[in-house]
Order: structure tokens, then sequence, then C-alpha cells
């Protein structure tokens, strides 16, 4: 029977005691913690929380950039029995405002350069804690009390904040015991054809551990996070790579840079790599096709994993040109679900000719918007949705929690506001985002599906798809490219109609040299809208 689970503080403290001392847990340039560090200043901030009046189920925000502090203040708030939450470090005071009122914060661990938004958002009687100054200083050196002991109830919660395109961010709560399903902790691969382990219990998760160090032929360290800790595809990815015992390594500098991330794999000899779809795959290709140094650069990279955003075809082609041996792994997946559905590609091909299989170990189907199910080998587009370890909801969402977590036949379900269809081999099309969809004269476009197609054109750098209104069909589809090079419209045209229906075809093509792109890398979807509407 698999493990059900444990407190993540629980675990990071048993692996810590199997773990040599000195193995890396975070890196990050010049800095490293090894695990005796992970543990024993984690040991401290918690008991540095509780000294401060702080305890179990108080909710506690990371509003920080990728540096160990931010896994130091999460781990501590774990072991003290905080609640640790995402926070946006990109937040102006009103927005922090509504966050901290809405989730309730109690503490919030913050950056000098934001320190006085932070603390200016945060209620009377509340900590707030600048990485940077001396009250974090004093928390990483809290004696120890006699007889403390950090938390270790399994079902002790996280929150991951959700939400950037579907209105106020909302808070997903997840028990611990349901994230280790969910996330595949104690789930560990084998060679090809061979069946996964999945643990029987914590011992045999620390065994597994400490027998893969980083010098193991199995080994996926070091791992290097390039998505941002304060979304949750990077916060998901950091957590699970340390509850196996990995080292986790952290770009050192204030945002992505793909050179940098280049040199960093060369430097670290890094195994893995984490990043989310074109938004750091583009970069990082046109980066490689410019240095012509791609082999060397990645040999010791095996994967790139991605989630949370559309990887296209064509770049993970780019990227295993430059290193045969790479193994991209395209996760379809959300901040309620973890993973839904999979593609692995390589230098051979794709797994489900490119489409999403769903993952095992839980009940995937497809339902349309009045909860039927669309069965396998039935025509039609509807919302994939999924069983198995599930968070409790959103924190104070009730009426959304009915929609996205409903109970069809007695069992409860996540709408994960993913559309797909099924293929004729049981794999998953994934259109779009339901919530992006275009409705065009009675037809519905995912802005996702088109946009894959025409990335795969050699002119087209990035591209969104947005609508204008049309006095026959409502809305007609608008295609916002950034160009690669001279981009002709009536190639892009062809192009668009050899691999989609007429009614998904762009009415209208726009160029523009503006980033389509948010500053997390995000597609950005307002500014491509705002070029249609001056557009006309």
């Amino acid at each position: 029977m698999a493990f059900a689970g444990a407190n993540f503080g629980s675990v990071l403290k048993a692996l810590a005691g199997a773990i040599p001392a000195e193995r890396p847990a975070l890196v990050h340039g010049s800095r490293v913690v090894t695990w005796g560090a992970f543990d024993a200043v984690t040991d401290r901030i918690a008991a540095g929380l509780r000294a401060r009046g702080l305890g179990p189920g108080d909710i506690a925000g990371q509003m920080l950039r990728n540096t160990p502090d931010y896994m130091l203040a999460y781990f501590g708030c774990v072991k003290a029995g905080l609640v640790p939450v995402n926070v946006n470090y990109h937040y102006k005071a009103r927005e922090l405002a509504d966050i901290v009122t809405r989730f309730g914060l109690k503490a919030l661990f913050t950056e000098s350069d934001f320190a006085d938004i932070a603390r200016e958002a945060m209620p009377a009687g509340t900590l707030t804690v600048d990485v940077g100054g001396g009250e974090w200083d004093a928390l990483c050196h809290t004696p120890q009390p006699a007889g403390f002991a950090i938390h270790d109830d399994p079902e002790a919660l996280f929150l991951t904040a959700t939400g950037g395109t579907t209105g106020m961010p909302k808070a997903v709560m997840w028990p611990m015991d349901q994230a280790w399903g969910a996330f595949n902790i104690g789930v560990w691969q084998r060679p090809p054809g061979t069946p996964p382990l999945m643990v029987a219990s914590l011992e045999e998760q620390v065994a597994q551990a400490a027998a893969i160090g980083p010098e193991h032929p199995a080994s996926t360290s070091p791992l290097l996070l390039l998505s941002p800790l304060m979304h949750g595809a990077g916060q998901f990815t950091a957590v699970i790579h340390l509850l196996k015992g990995g080292t986790l390594a952290l770009l050192p500098g204030p945002k992505f840079d793909a050179d940098l991330a280049l040199d960093e794999i060369a430097r670290l000899g890094a195994r893995g790599a984490f990043i989310v779809g074109d938004a750091f795959a583009l970069p990082l290709a046109d980066r490689l096709d410019a240095r012509g140094d791609g082999a060397q650069v990645l040999a010791s990279l095996r994967s790139i994993t991605s989630s949370g955003a559309v990887f296209s075809p064509a770049l993970k082609a780019r990227l295993i040109a430059h290193a045969p041996q790479l193994m991209i792994i395209d996760a379809l997946g959300s901040s309620e679900s973890s993973g839904t559905g999979i593609v692995i590609t390589t230098a051979a091909g794709s797994s489900g000719g490119g489409k999403f299989q769903p993952l095992p170990g839980r009940e995937t189907k497809l339902f349309d918007e009045h909860f039927n199910e669309i069965l396998p080998g039935t025509d039609g587009v509807g919302i994939v949705a999924r069983t198995g370890p599930l968070p409790l909801g959103y924190l104070g969402e009730d009426e959304k929690n009915a929609q996205t977590f409903p109970v069809i036949g007695g069992q409860r379900w996540l709408m994960t506001g993913d559309r797909a269809r099924w293929a004729a081999d049981g794999t998953l099309e994934f259109i779009g985002r339901d919530n992006m969809c275009i409705n065009t004269g009675g037809e519905k476009v995912f802005p996702e599906e088109v946009e894959a197609v025409l990335m795969g054109h050699p002119a087209v750098k990035d591209v969104r798809v947005v609508s204008l209104p049309d006095p026959r069909f409502g809305r007609k589809i608008v295609a916002v490219v950034q160009p690669e090079g001279a981009a002709d419209e009536a190639a892009l045209d062809t192009h668009a109609r050899a691999g989609l229906a007429g009614y998904k075809i762009p009415r209208l093509y726009l160029f523009t040299e503006q980033s389509l792109r948010l500053n997390n890398g995000k597609p950005d979807y307002k500014t491509a809208q705002g070029i249609a509407d001056s557009a006309g």
C-alpha cells in the first residue's frame, strides 16, 4: 500500500537525519545551504515564530524572490504549524492590502526593496519580516527552548495563491497528506520498462533519498528552478524536489536571464531544469541558436520539465536539436490540480503523438457545462476533470468551490478549467483554458490552440490571439504577432489554414515589436487586446 503522506516539516527533519549533512539542499550562485543547515535553521525560525506568538493555523505569506530565504521561510512556517502562502512581489499597496485582508495574513516575509509596502499593508499586531534585515537574522538564530517539537499534523495546510486570469487571486487550501499523493512525492522513477517505486512508508522515502545522492546515476540533482517560486508551478516543483532529498538550484539574478540560466546549467552540472512553457523556452532557444555552444552547456542536462503554460512543439524541437539526450516533460496542471496529463518528448518523438496522456492513479474524465460526461470515442470538447487527492477548495469562496469541486454521481471532482477532446487513442487533445474561449458565430475558439499552430511558423517569435467585434459573427479572431524577421500575412494565413478549421483562422493579423509577455513570462493578453482595439 502506498504511503499516505506526512507533514512536510516532519519529512524534512527525517530526511536531514539520514542525508549526509554536507549535501547541498539549496544553491543560489555562491551561496550554498546544506541539508544540515536547512534543517537547523528552519527549526530556529519555527521556534522564533512561536516565541512571537504565532502558531498552528496562522497564515504567513512569502513575498520573496527566488533565493534560499524563500524556502527557509516556507519550511520554518511549516515546522511552526503556520500556513504558508505565496504572495506576488509585484503587488502594489492596494493589491497587497486586499490579499492581506482576504487571506487573513498574520505574518509576511518580504525583501528590503518592497518592505515598506509590506509594512503598510499589514495590520497592527502582525509580523512583517524583511529577510535583508535584523528581524530575519534574529529569527534564524533563535535558541530552541527545552522540549521544542515541530508541528507534525499530516493534515496541516499550505495555501497556493492563484487566479491572475480569473479575477482577484484565490487561495487553494492543500492538506499536506493530499498534496503528497497529488504531487507524487512518494513516487520514484525507474529505468524505462520498469514500473516506478511507490514508497510504503516515510522510512522508505528517506532511504531512497539518502541512497540517491547527487552523484548517483538516477539522481535528478541539481535541479535548476527557473520559474518564480511565487507561482504555484515553481512552488510545487521546489517542494517535491526537496522532499525527495534533492539539491534545488535557483538563478542568482533578480529575474530570468537566458544566458545566465545556460551558464548556470554548465557551472552546476545541472541534470534537470524547470520552466513555464514558451515564456522561458523561447529565449533559451534563441540564445542557444546565437551562442552555438549548446552541446557543451547542456551536456549534463537530462530533462527539462514545464508546466503552467503552453509549450510549443517547435520550441521543444529547437531545444532538443542542441542536446539530443534531452527528455522534455510537458505537464498539464494547475494550482488546484497539480498534474492532470503529461506529454514526454525526446529526439525520437512525443508520447501520445504529442497529446496529453492522463496521469495514472487518478480518474480523468471530460464533462460538458451541465456535468454530463463526454465519453472516450465520442466527439465534443469538454472540461477536463479528475478525482484522486484534491485540495479542500478555495479559502472563503463557497460559490466558486461549488462550481470547481462539484459532486457528480456521489464522487467529488475537480473541474480543472482546461478544455480538451478525446483522441481516438485515448489521449487528451488540449484545446485551451475555458476562461479564454472566444465565441465567433456560435463556434468556440481557444486562443492557445491557434497560437500553438502559428508558433510553428519560423517568422513568428511570439503571438497572442484575441478578438474584435464583428457585425456578422459577434467576434472575429485577431492574431497579434511579434515577428521574427520579415513576416508575411499571406504566408501565416496559409500556415494556419493547414492546421486549423476555417472558423479558427484569424481574420486580421497585426504585427508589433512590443513584448507579448508579462514580467513573469506569462502571456500578456491585455497588451495584445489593446493593440487590436487600437487597430479597430
